[in-house]
C-alpha cells in the first residue's frame, strides 16, 4: 500500500512539473515576443505635402528650409547639443531624453555631425510674410490636411505627392533606444518636389500684395490674362500670415476671409453688362434719354448721384457720367429678356469653378419672372437691388469687352508638375462668343472715355492710358453712425490699346475709409509698366 503511494506521489509531481515547464516555456515564448516586437521604433523627423509653384514654376510653398533632427542621447550628443542651444531648449530637450527614447527637435541650421543625431535638411511649408496666402489656404493643427483654399481643394493630391524622412532606432524592451544600435533612415522628401502650378505670377502677386494693402483698409485685388482667363494675380485684403494662424481668428476686419472670391453689391460696374445686352439688342449708341436727376418707377422715386441730373444723354454719354436714370430707360427699351440673357452668360447667376474643388461664391441675379417687375428691372440695370457677384465675375465680365466679345472662363490652376520640374498643363474650358466684335469695341471706347474724361479720372495711369468702370453699390448695411455702408469698385483694362491685364479692385466700406478703389487700379498700372510687364 506504502509503494503505491509513493508511485502515485510521484507521478502526480512529474506531472506538475511538467505544467511548471510548459508554463515557463509559454512566459519565455511571450516574453521574447515582447521583446521582439519592441526591438526598434521608429520616429517621423519630417513631412512635406506636395509643392505649390506658380506659372513660371517658383515655389509659392516649401521655399524656405529648416534642419530636423532625430536625437538619442550619447554622450557626443549631448555636448554638442549643451553648446547649440539656448538653456530654456536645452533643459526641455533634456527632460524629453531622460526617457530614453528618440526625439525629434528642429533647429535653424546644420548640426555638427556626431553620434546620436541623425540631421536632415526639410522644407518649410510657408514663409513669415506667406504670398498669396488666402488663395493657397492653410493647414490643420497636424500640418497633414488643407483646412482653405488649394490646400484644401487639392488636399488628397498634395499628400499623395508627398514625402517624409524617417529614423529607425534598435530599442531595449522597454523601447529606450541602444546606444551604438543600428540605425535605419528612409528619406523620401525629394516626392514633395512634385506638385501643382497654379497660374499665379509670383513677381506680379507680390507687387500688387504690397502696392493695394496702404490703399485697402478691407477689399480685395484681381488681376487678370484677358486672352485666356488665367488669374495672375489674387489678393484680399487685409492679409493674415499661415504661421501664426492664433493672432488671426479674432482679429479686426476678419483676415482669413477672402474677399477676392467673396460676393458683393456691384453698383455701377454692372452697367456693363447692361450696355452689352441693349447693343446686342439692337438699341444704337446715339439712342438718347433724359435725366433730370430723378426717375419715377412705379411708385418708386430713384435717383441720380448728380442731383440737378445729366440732361439728354446718349450711351457713351450715359456710360461716362454713370447716369442711373439713363440706364433704367435704355434697359426699358431693351427688354428684360435682353438683359437676363446676358448677364446668365456672363455667369451672374452662379458661382466659378477656379480649380477642382475651389469656387468663387455664387453671384446672384434675378430670376426672368422676377425681372418682369419694373422696379426689380431697374434697379438691376443700373447695378443696385437683388444682384451681387465677386471681384472674379466682374474681371472676367470684363476681360470679354477686351477680347472681342469671348469670354474665357477664370481659371487658376495651371496644371501638374513632376518630381522632375516638367509641367503637365490642365485642359482649359472651350471660349464662348457672348456678342460682336462692334459691341466689344464700343464698350472699349466707352470705358476709354470713363477714365480719360468721366468718373474714372482717378484710374488713369502715368503712362499707356486705360479703360474701366467705376461702381459705387450701397448694401443697405446700416453703420453705427446711420450711415449706409458703400463698396468702391473700379474694373478695368491696361493699356488702352491692345490690352494685356484686367485689374479689378474692390473697396470695402469706402464710404467710412474714404479709400477708393479708382487710385489702387492706378497704382497698380503704373508698377506693372515700371516692372516691364507691358508695352505701355
Amino acid at each position: 500500500m506504502k509503494k503505491r503511494l509513493v508511485w502515485f506521489f510521484a507521478a502526480l509531481l512529474f506531472a506538475f512539473s511538467g505544467v511548471i515547464v510548459r508554463i515557463s516555456q509559454l512566459i519565455e515564448d511571450e516574453t521574447l515576443q515582447t521583446a521582439q516586437g519592441q526591438s526598434s521604433v521608429t520616429v517621423t523627423v519630417a513631412q512635406a505635402r506636395g509643392t505649390i509653384y506658380d506659372r513660371h514654376l517658383n515655389r509659392l510653398t516649401n521655399k524656405a528650409t529648416q534642419y530636423r533632427a532625430g536625437i538619442i542621447s550619447t554622450p557626443e550628443a549631448m555636448a554638442v547639443l549643451s553648446e547649440a542651444l539656448t538653456e530654456e531648449e536645452w533643459v526641455s530637450l533634456s527632460e524629453r531624453l531622460q526617457s530614453g527614447k528618440p526625439v525629434v527637435q528642429v533647429f535653424e541650421s546644420a548640426m555638427a555631425p556626431v553620434t546620436g543625431i541623425s540631421q536632415f535638411a526639410t522644407p518649410v511649408r510657408y514663409d513669415d510674410e506667406q504670398l498669396a496666402a488666402h488663395v493657397i489656404g492653410y493647414l490643420g493643427a497636424d500640418g497633414t490636411e488643407g483646412v482653405s483654399g488649394i490646400e484644401k481643394a487639392l488636399n488628397d493630391r498634395l499628400n499623395q505627392i508627398g514625402g517624409a524622412v524617417t529614423v529607425t532606432y534598435q530599442t531595449d524592451g522597454n523601447g529606450r533606444a541602444l546606444q551604438g544600435g543600428e540605425i535605419t533612415v528612409e528619406n523620401t522628401l525629394y516626392r514633395a518636389n512634385a506638385g501643382v502650378a497654379l497660374t499665379l505670377d509670383a513677381r506680379i502677386q507680390n507687387m500688387v500684395e504690397k502696392q493695394a494693402a496702404p490703399l485697402l483698409d478691407k477689399g480685395a485685388v484681381v488681376v487678370l490674362e484677358p486672352e485666356t482667363g488665367a488669374i495672375v494675380a489674387m489678393a484680399s485684403f487685409p492679409d493674415f500670415e499661415p504661421t501664426n494662424l492664433e493672432a488671426y481668428l479674432t482679429a479686426e476686419g476678419s483676415p482669413l476671409f477672402n474677399r477676392a472670391t467673396a460676393s458683393y453689391n456691384c453698383g455701377s460696374v454692372f452697367k456693363i453688362v447692361s450696355s452689352a445686352a441693349a447693343l446686342e439688342a439692337g438699341v444704337p449708341v446715339s439712342q438718347t434719354f433724359d435725366c433730370s436727376g430723378r426717375i419715377t418707377v412705379g411708385s418708386n422715386v430713384i435717383k441720380c448721384h448728380h442731383v440737378l441730373g445729366h440732361g439728354t444723354q446718349t450711351l457713351t454719354k450715359g456710360f461716362v457720367n454713370s447716369c442711373n436714370p439713363y440706364f433704367i430707360q435704355l434697359m426699358q427699351l431693351a427688354g428684360s429678356g435682353s438683359l437676363y440673357r446676358m448677364a446668365t452668360a456672363m455667369g451672374f447667376n452662379r458661382s466659378l469653378l477656379l480649380a477642382d474643388g475651389y469656387a468663387t461664391a455664387a453671384a446672384v441675379f434675378p430670376t426672368e419672372t422676377e425681372l418682369l417687375q419694373p422696379t426689380a428691372l431697374a434697379n438691376v440695370s443700373f447695378g443696385q437691388g437683388a444682384l451681387t457677384a465677386t471681384p472674379v465675375h466682374i474681371a472676367q465680365m470684363t476681360a470679354a469687352v477686351v477680347n472681342g466679345g469671348t469670354i474665357y472662363s477664370s481659371y487658376l490652376l495651371a496644371g501638374t508638375v513632376d518630381m522632375n520640374g516638367n509641367l503637365t498643363p490642365i485642359e482649359q474650358q472651350a471660349p464662348i462668343r457672348l456678342f460682336s466684335e462692334r459691341t466689344a469695341q464700343t464698350l472699349r471706347e466707352m470705358m476709354v472715355t470713363v477714365v480719360e474724361e468721366g468718373t474714372g479720372a482717378a484710374a488713369r495711369p502715368a503712362v499707356g492710358g486705360a479703360g474701366g468702370k467705376t461702381g459705387t453699390a450701397e448694401t443697405g448695411w446700416l453703420l453705427e453712425d446711420g450711415s449706409t455702408m458703400v463698396q468702391s469698385w473700379f474694373t478695368g483694362f491696361y493699356p488702352a490699346e491692345e490690352p494685356q491685364y484686367v485689374i479689378t479692385v474692390v473697396s470695402e466700406d469706402a464710404g467710412r475709409t474714404k479709400k477708393n478703389s479708382a487710385p489702387v487700379f492706378r497704382k497698380l498700372c503704373d508698377e506693372l509698366a515700371r516692372m516691364g510687364y507691358t508695352d505701355a
